[in-house]
């Protein structure tokens, strides 16, 4: 099943070595919850998913999306909703989280998403290429099979694994990797959350359940994680042995 936001940062294509490594009847907890093209992918090829945020705005949005998608399509769509103006559009980042209707949320969580140029809600240039009938089609048609929410409420990412109590793997899919020198101070939308990738190391370093992280492509990652399983992944989704060739980088415990 297609998500029906995009996420620029984490548009993996590992899905078809993922279902390799994680065997169908599977109970995952996947972390740092966004876009879920991942998690979606896995959960409609029979594992189970359990998606963990810690921010209640994306909690909201998909939480209005498995209750009613048909409202949120239905809003989205309608005259009242369009806008020609890049200042509204600027003024709709700043305070979309301030309207008293969850679904009217849950509809500019959307729209912004997919006008971003960035795929951010709360920042991002205006460019609607990806506000499209394909889209539209994505958001109407969302009922995912095998798949559950999890609102982490005041917790930071340690926590949360913490209380996972059942599961046969944890996944991370992480993005881009950041030293994190410089993140504090640093503004932040009302949908980031934000994680420290040198702390979550040392978190897994004594987990002892199964693990898998996800990451860009980043040379640190080779010497930051030598004592695990890397598995490199082309443009195409493929395993691949060629560094310069890889686009996607799996980390695995096992």
């Amino acid at each position: 099943m297609k998500t029906p936001i995009k996420d620029l940062d984490r548009d993996f294509q590992c899905s078809l070595v993922l279902k390799d490594m994680i065997p169908k009847g599977s109970i995952v907890n996947s972390f740092l919850f966004f876009a879920g093209n991942i998690e979606f992918n896995l959960a409609s090829s029979s594992r189970f998913i359990c998606a963990h945020t810690s921010k209640y705005v994306i909690y909201e949005f998909w939480d209005c999306l498995m209750e009613d998608c048909q409202k949120v399509y239905d809003i989205v769509t309608c005259d009242s909703f369009k806008f020609r103006d890049e200042n509204i559009f600027n003024v709709l980042q700043e305070n979309w989280p301030k309207y008293r209707d969850p679904y009217v949320r849950a509809s500019l969580f959307f729209l912004l998403n997919r006008c971003s140029a960035t795929g951010m809600i709360s920042s991002g240039k205006l460019d609607q290429k990806n506000f499209n009938p394909i889209a539209l089609s994505h958001l109407k048609r969302f009922n995912p099979s095998n798949f559950h929410l999890m609102y982490d409420k005041n917790q930071n990412i340690s926590q949360a694994i913490d209380n996972v109590k059942e599961t046969d793997y944890l996944l991370f899919p992480m993005g881009t990797f950041q030293y994190n020198f410089l993140n504090h101070g640093k503004s932040k939308g009302y949908e980031t959350e934000s994680v420290d990738h040198r702390d979550l190391k040392s978190k897994l370093k004594n987990e002892n359940r199964k693990w898998l992280l996800i990451y860009n492509f980043h040379p640190h990652l080779f010497k930051s994680y030598k004592e695990h399983n890397i598995t490199m992944i082309d443009k195409y989704g493929r395993r691949t042995l060629q560094r310069d060739a890889c686009k996607e980088v799996i980390v695995a415990n096992f």
